[in-house]
């Protein structure tokens, strides 16, 4: 029979919070990957600004 919610110990609500915590940052991008994609996002705003610049006819 199951015990009651009452029955376990609070450590164990700490132990399973701590274990989800570990598996949620597992599954987040790492530093180097976070870089990569802001520069990737930096590159394409850069890009976008001097496809504009040169649709509108304008040089350096």
């Amino acid at each position: 029979m199951a015990r009651h919610k009452i029955d376990h110990p609070k450590d164990a609500r700490r132990e399973r919070l701590v274990h989800f915590l570990r598996i949620e940052r597992e599954q987040l991008p790492g530093e180097r990957s976070r870089t990569l994609m802001l520069r990737l996002q930096r590159r394409a705003h850069q890009r976008l600004r001097a496809f504009t610049r040169i649709a509108r006819g304008q040089s350096v």
